[in-house]
C-alpha cells in the first residue's frame, strides 16, 4: 500500500462515519453498531500510518487522534446517548416533551418565568453525575493511547505527541504564546463585559444577573426587543442570497432546519465529502440569533464547498480548528454590519439607525461575553491537559475560571453540559483564534472590494481562492493574529 492507497480508504472510511454521525446529531434514525464499525475500520487504518508512515506530519498526529477516538467510540455513544436520555427535566416541557439536553436552550428562550430555568438548570447539574464517569473514562482513555503512541514514534517525537502539544502543533502556536494570547484578550474583555452585563441584567431582566442566566441564555434574551425587526426575514434565503451573486456553488451544500427532539442543541457543519457534500443542522432559537448562526455556518460550507479537490488529502481533511472557525465568524460578522443590517430592514421600521445603533450596541455586548466566557472555557481545557486534571478538578478549575472571567459563581459542572469541552480534545482556543482572524479578514476584504464588499461579484471570488488551499491556505495574507483592531471593536463604546 502506498500513500495515494491509504489516503484514498481513509478518506471513504471517513465519508462513511460522518455521514452516519450526521443522522445521528439530526436526530434520525442511525446505526450505533455501524459507527463502532467504522471506528474500528478507522483503528485498523490508522494503525498502518503509524506503523507504516511518518509523513506528512498532519496525517501522523492525525492518525494518532483518530485511534483515540476509535477506541473511545462506543464511550462517545454512550455521552450522546446519556445526556439525552438522563440529562431531563422532571418538571418542565418544550412544546410535548420534557426539556432534555438537546431541546434546553430553545426552552431557555422561549420561557418566560426566570424561577422554571434555574430550577432546570439546577436539575440538570445535579444530573451531570450520569455523565461525568463516561467524560472521565473517556478523556483517561484518550491519555493512555497519546502515552502508547510516544513509545511507539522515535525518541526525538516523544515528548511532542500528546493531546496538548498535537493541538498546539497542528495550530502552530506555543502553549506559552496560546496561554498569554487568551489571558490578554480575557483581561482586556473583563471590565468593560462585567459593566456591559450589569446593565444590560437591569434592563432586561430588573435584577442582577445569575448563575442561570448564561452565555446562550443572553445570546437569544438580549435581543428579543428587537425580533420583530427580524420575524419576517428568512436567514436562509438571505444567505443564500449573497453567496450566490458572489458565485459559490450552493448545490453542493444541504440545510435542515426541522426542530427534531433529540436533534443536536447548536447549529451544527458536516464536510461529510470535501468539497461537494456539506450539510448543515439547525433549530430555530430566535429571529436575530437564528439570523447569526445560519450566517455562521455557511461560513463553514462556503468554506468547505471551495477547497479544491484536487488538493493532498491531508490539506482537504485535517484543516486545524483555527482555521476552521475564520470563515465561520467571517460570515457571521455580516450580520452584525451595520450597512447589512439596514439593507434588510423594510423602510416602515421605524428610525432604522436607532435600530442598526441599539443592535451594535447589544452586539457588543454578547462580543465581549463570547471572549470572557471562552476565555474561561479554553483555559481550563488547556490545564485539563497540562496538569492531567481529572474531571472533578477540572470542574473546581472551571468555577474559579468562570468567576473570574464572567463574574458568575457557577457549579463547575456546568462544563459538562457544554456541548463541546466534553466531547473535544481541545477545540475551544480555536474560536478565539479565529474570531481576531476574521476581523483580520473582513479589514483585508474592505481594503479591497469596500465597506460593502459583499455586494462586489469578485470577492466571492477572492474569497475562494484564499480558502481553495484548505488546511494549507497562506493566512499572512489577511492575518498577523493582531487582536488590536478586534479588541477595540469590541472594548470601544459604540
Amino acid at each position: 500500500m502506498n500513500l495515494k492507497q491509504w489516503c484514498e480508504l481513509d478518506e471513504r472510511i471517513y465519508i462513511g462515519e460522518t455521514d452516519e454521525q450526521y443522522k445521528q446529531y439530526a436526530g434520525f434514525d442511525y446505526s450505533e453498531k455501524l459507527i463502532e464499525q467504522l471506528a474500528e475500520i478507522k483503528l485498523y487504518n490508522s494503525k498502518i500510518f503509524i506503523d507504516f508512515f511518518s509523513d506528512p506530519r498532519a496525517l501522523l498526529l492525525g492518525a494518532i487522534e483518530d485511534t483515540a477516538y476509535s477506541k473511545n467510540k462506543k464511550l462517545e455513544l454512550e455521552l450522546h446517548n446519556t445526556r439525552n436520555t438522563k440529562i431531563v427535566s422532571t418538571k418542565h416541557k418544550f412544546k410535548d416533551s420534557f426539556v432534555n439536553w438537546s431541546t434546553w436552550r430553545q426552552f431557555n428562550s422561549l420561557e418566560k418565568n426566570q424561577l422554571n430555568r434555574k430550577e432546570v438548570f439546577d436539575e440538570f447539574i445535579a444530573k451531570t453525575k450520569y455523565i461525568s464517569p463516561i467524560v472521565e473514562s473517556r478523556f483517561s482513555s484518550i491519555k493512555r493511547v497519546y502515552r502508547e503512541h510516544q513509545i511507539v514514534k522515535d525518541a526525538k517525537d516523544s515528548d511532542k505527541i500528546s493531546p496538548l502539544s498535537s493541538y498546539l502543533e497542528n495550530e502552530n502556536v506555543s502553549y506559552n504564546q496560546l496561554i498569554e494570547f487568551i489571558k490578554s484578550i480575557g483581561n482586556r474583555a473583563k471590565k468593560p463585559f462585567r459593566d456591559a452585563l450589569t446593565d444590560i441584567s437591569k434592563k432586561m431582566l430588573g435584577r442582577e444577573p445569575e448563575y442561570y442566566d448564561d452565555f446562550y441564555f443572553f445570546r437569544n434574551k438580549v435581543y428579543s426587543s428587537l425580533e420583530t425587526n427580524f420575524s419576517s426575514i428568512n436567514p436562509l434565503i438571505e444567505v443564500r442570497k449573497i453567496l450566490a451573486f458572489m458565485q459559490f456553488d450552493l448545490a453542493k451544500i444541504v440545510f435542515d432546519t426541522e426542530s427534531r427532539k433529540n436533534k443536536y442543541p447548536s447549529p451544527i457543519c458536516f464536510f461529510v465529502q470535501i468539497p461537494n457534500d456539506i450539510r448543515i443542522l439547525y433549530k430555530e432559537e430566535s429571529p436575530y440569533f437564528d439570523l447569526q448562526g445560519c450566517f455562521h455556518e455557511f461560513g463553514h460550507a462556503m468554506h468547505a464547498s471551495s477547497i479544491d479537490a484536487n488538493n493532498e488529502y491531508w490539506n482537504k481533511y485535517r484543516i486545524p480548528m483555527g482555521i476552521a472557525e475564520i470563515f465561520s465568524i467571517f460570515l457571521e460578522r455580516l450580520t452584525k454590519n451595520p450597512n447589512y443590517i439596514r439593507s434588510l430592514l423594510p423602510s416602515n421600521k421605524g428610525n432604522i439607525d436607532d435600530i442598526v445603533s441599539e443592535i451594535a450596541s447589544r452586539n457588543k455586548f454578547m462580543e465581549l461575553f463570547f471572549v470572557t466566557f471562552y476565555t474561561a472555557n479554553s483555559l481550563m481545557k488547556l490545564d485539563y491537559w497540562n496538569k492531567n486534571l481529572s474531571v472533578d478538578e477540572a470542574s473546581n478549575v472551571y468555577s474559579a475560571l468562570i468567576k473570574e472571567y464572567v463574574g458568575f459563581e457557577i457549579p463547575g459542572e456546568y462544563w459538562l453540559l457544554h456541548h463541546i469541552l466534553p466531547e473535544a480534545i481541545m477545540y475551544v482556543p480555536s474560536y478565539l483564534l479565529a474570531a481576531v482572524r476574521a476581523a483580520e479578514l473582513d479589514i483585508y476584504m474592505q481594503n479591497r472590494f469596500g465597506d460593502k464588499w459583499w455586494t462586489e461579484r469578485e470577492s466571492g471570488k477572492n474569497l475562494s481562492e484564499i480558502m481553495k488551499p484548505g488546511a494549507n491556505i497562506d493566512l499572512s495574507i489577511f492575518s498577523k493574529l493582531d487582536s488590536t483592531t478586534y479588541m477595540k471593536e469590541v472594548t470601544e463604546p459604540v
